[in-house]
């Protein structure tokens, strides 16, 4: 949203102040997801890569101060203009996020535990948030409280099942990971997905169309075993 290629650094040629651009960005996005409601569109899943780039810039140990401030700073400024976006939108639209970490021909982009975006994930105000879980990259689920925040109507989908490839996980082992989850969300508030999509680009994924229902199926069969009345 705010333009990691510092595009946004053009916003003095249009706008008098950094704020001015942010509620007009936020306005943009908020416009957009209502035209989209009024064509009769009632779930939006947006996907969001800035969360997976701070994951990786802010876990940097070599990071310098100036540099972590400013990225503290850019992850409140996309807070600020995400919960804009959101506010006032028709209450049987369901908006989620999923926190994309790259998805290109079964590789990936960034690395990292979510504890130091934790606190600004909490803030959102969306209906859910598909978290990428599938292997050690992503950390562990100490910090899902941090990110749930209590918030009884939020969904939190733990992606456990990788799209990356085709081995299917035990659904044992998926249980057991959601189980585990639950110590930090309620399992009314949990939910199971791939991590990923299976063709972020043209290229796809290492999997065939045979291995991608595969997925799918591991997915809704742990699902139903998990949450049978839901």
């Amino acid at each position: 949203m705010l333009f990691r290629d510092n595009r946004s650094d053009n916003w003095s040629k249009f706008y008098d102040s950094w704020e001015a651009y942010l509620t007009d960005l936020a306005r943009a996005y908020h416009e957009t997801i209502q035209h989209f409601y009024d064509l009769g569109c009632r779930y939006i899943q947006l996907d969001d890569t800035t969360w997976a780039f701070l994951i990786s810039k802010l876990n940097d140990a070599n990071l310098s101060t100036d540099d972590r401030a400013a990225y503290r700073k850019l992850a409140e400024n996309a807070v600020a203009v995400i919960n804009a976006a959101l506010a006032n939108l028709p209450s049987d639209l369901t908006v989620t996020t999923h926190i994309c970490r790259g998805n290109f021909k079964s590789t990936y982009l960034f690395s990292g535990s979510y504890d130091v975006v934790a606190p600004y994930l909490g803030q959102l105000n969306y209906d859910g948030l598909f978290l990428e879980y599938d292997n050690q990259r992503a950390g562990s689920f100490d910090v899902l409280d941090q990110i749930w925040h209590g918030d009884t109507h939020k969904r939190i989908v733990l992606g456990l099942v990788t799209s990356k490839f085709p081995k299917l996980e035990a659904t044992a082992d998926l249980t057991a990971r959601i189980q585990a989850a639950t110590t930090k969300v309620p399992l009314e508030n949990l939910a199971l997905s791939t991590q990923c999509g299976f063709a972020s680009t043209e290229e796809g994924n290492q999997l065939s169309e045979t291995d991608q229902w595969a997925k799918l199926k591991l997915v809704i069969d742990t699902a139903k075993s998990v949450w049978p009345e839901a």
